[in-house]
C-alpha cells in the first residue's frame, strides 16, 4: 500500500516538475523568439495536466474500490449475523415446541387414563394438531434465515462485481494514460 501511494507521490511530483519545465520553456521560448521551444513547452504542460489527471481518477477509482470492499465486509458481517440470529431464533422455536409437545403428550396421557378410550383418542389428536402448528412455526423461521442468507449473497455479489468494475475502470484510465504519455 505505501509503495502504491509512494508511486502516486512521484507522479504527482513529475506532473509538477513537468508542467514548471514546460512553463520556462514556453517563456524561455517566447523571450528569444524560438517557437518551437514555446510548442515543446505547450505540449510538455498539457502531458502534466493529464498526468495530473489519471492521478487524480486512479486515486478516485482506488477510494471507490477500497469503499465496496469496506461495504461488502460490512454487509458480511451483518448478513452472517442476521443468519446466527436466525438459526437461534429458529433453535430456541423448536425447542419451545419439543417441550410443549411433550408436556401436552404427558396430559394427554393423563386425561386418556382417567376417561374412555374415545376421548383419550380426542386428546391425543389436538396436541398433534398444536405440536404440527408450532412445527411450521419453526420451519417458516428457518425459510426467513434462507431468505437472508439469499439476500447477503446477492448483495455481495453485487459488491463485488462493483469492485470489479472500479478496477477495471482504474486499469483502463491507467491505460490511457500510458497511450498518452
Amino acid at each position: 500500500m505505501s509503495h502504491d501511494k509512494a508511486d502516486k507521490a512521484a507522479d504527482a511530483r513529475g506532473g509538477l516538475f513537468d508542467s514548471v519545465a514546460g512553463k520556462a520553456k514556453e517563456v524561455a521560448g517566447a523571450v528569444t523568439g524560438k517557437d518551437d521551444l514555446v510548442e515543446e513547452g505547450q505540449l510538455q504542460q498539457a502531458e502534466a495536466q493529464h498526468r495530473k489527471a489519471a492521478v487524480a481518477d486512479e486515486a478516485l477509482a482506488d477510494a471507490k474500490r477500497h469503499a465496496a470492499a469496506d461495504e461488502l465486509r460490512e454487509t458480511s458481517h451483518e448478513a452472517a449475523a442476521e443468519k446466527e440470529a436466525a438459526h437461534d431464533e429458529a433453535d430456541l422455536a423448536q425447542r419451545a415446541v419439543n417441550r410443549e409437545q411433550a408436556q401436552e403428550r404427558e396430559a394427554a396421557e393423563r386425561v386418556a387414563a382417567q376417561q374412555e378410550a374415545v376421548d383419550r383418542r380426542a386428546a391425543e389428536q389436538r396436541a398433534e394438531n398444536l405440536a404440527e402448528s408450532r412445527l411450521d412455526d419453526a420451519q417458516a423461521l428457518s425459510a426467513d434465515a434462507a431468505t437472508t442468507e439469499q439476500q447477503a449473497a446477492a448483495d455481495r455479489a453485487r459488491l463485488e462485481r462493483e469492485a470489479a468494475a472500479a478496477e477495471q475502470h482504474a486499469a483502463q484510465l491507467r491505460e490511457q494514460t500510458r497511450s498518452q504519455g
